[in-house]
This record gives C-alpha cells, structure tokens and sequence, in this order.
C-alpha cells in the first residue's frame, strides 16, 4: 500500500513532465494540382504545381510542358518563402524553409538573372521567385516577405 502512494504522485508528475517536452511544428500543407489541355489545333499542354507549406514558409514549383508547332517547349517556377541564412551580393543566397531545409541558389551563373531587392540580408524573411525557360535561363526576384 506504501509503494502504490509514492508511485502515484510520482508517475503523474513523469507523465506531466513528458507531454510538456512535446514540441509544436508548425502545420504542414501539402497540395498538388494537375492540368492537362488540348487545343483545337492539336497542340497539348500539361501544367504541374507541387506546393508544400509549413507555418508562414512555403516551397511551390510549377512546371509547364507544351507541345504545338515550335515542338515541345518546357518551363518551369518555383516560389520559396523562407528566412535567409546565407547571402553573398550577386554570388549566392540560402533560403531555410519551416521543414528545415536549406534552398540554395547561384546567383552569379552565366545563364541567370538576379534581382535582389537592397533590403535583403541574412536573417531577412523573402520570397524568392526563379524561373527557367526552355533554353536554361533563370531568372531569379527575391524581396523581402510579410
């Protein structure tokens, strides 16, 4: 009878204490939208967006097949809402999203394009727009994010 009252209050504080330790993630989303057309003049065309949200970050990328008289042409977009954790001026920058994963780009290829809005630092909460077209230009937009 001893031994069951100083389980007790003990087990209860051990159970307390351990559903205290349980960490809050922010709330994850996760969505992917497909479309599929045929024109009336027989060309085709396919548009995928993959969107993955956690809290206020988000990675969403849309790529874009068609197919018509210039042939099959390709292009694709990705939008990232993060918190930079490395930036280096018209050489690289380091998106972190909510899920922990860090999103790198290279800002200084020969193929890309970059605007970098001036208020753009590490710690800075952006979104970072790229697009690629179906030659292999890039265009990267990053401004600062609400």
């Amino acid at each position: 009878m001893r031994f069951s009252r100083l389980v007790s209050p003990f087990a209860i504080f051990l159970v307390a204490a351990l559903a205290g330790c349980h960490k809050n993630e922010p709330p994850k989303v996760e969505e992917r939208v497909e479309t599929k057309s045929t024109n009336p003049d027989g060309s085709t065309s396919k548009t995928t967006t993959d969107t993955k949200q956690y809290g206020s970050t988000m990675v969403s990328t849309t790529e874009r097949t068609a197919s018509g008289e210039k042939g099959k042409e390709k292009s694709e977009s990705e939008t990232v809402v993060g918190t930079v954790t490395e930036y280096a001026a018209g050489k690289k920058i380091v998106v972190l999203t909510g899920d922990g994963k860090k999103h790198s780009y290279d800002l200084d290829d020969k193929k890309t394009s970059a605007s970098i809005d001036r208020r753009v630092t590490v710690g800075t909460k952006v979104q970072l727009d790229l697009a690629r077209d179906n030659s292999g230009n890039r265009s990267v937009r990053v401004s600062p994010s609400a």
